[in-house]
């Protein structure tokens, strides 16, 4: 795998996030519940969770925005109508985490 480049991050980082899984969230959470089952579901309901919060923590965002990356990186095969959508969110996801704080 390809490292991913090296960001400064800012608190528009954690914006764009936010706006993704506000646009992309009922998307993604197909995709980790057809690759991954309940751990990638509650994976994607922790990371909610944290971008729902009143002070978002960027370096927990961070982190779990990179476990995110890891399952869907680790996806096993999956029916054919998930393969684009899973190789399109594991890319913005891979983008996103790039961004953020580790």
């Amino acid at each position: 795998m390809n490292k991913m480049p090296q960001y400064i991050w800012t608190p528009r980082s954690v914006q764009d996030t936010q706006d993704f899984f506000a646009r992309h969230g009922n998307g993604l959470s197909d995709v980790l519940n057809a690759t991954s089952g309940d751990a990638g579901l509650d994976l994607f309901c922790e990371v909610t969770a944290y971008l729902e919060d009143l002070t978002p923590d960027p370096g927990r965002i961070g982190r779990a925005v990179r476990s995110l990356c890891t399952l869907l990186e680790q996806a096993e095969q999956v029916e054919d109508k998930y393969d684009a959508p899973l190789r399109w969110h594991g890319a913005r996801m891979s983008d996103l985490a790039a961004r953020l704080p580790e």
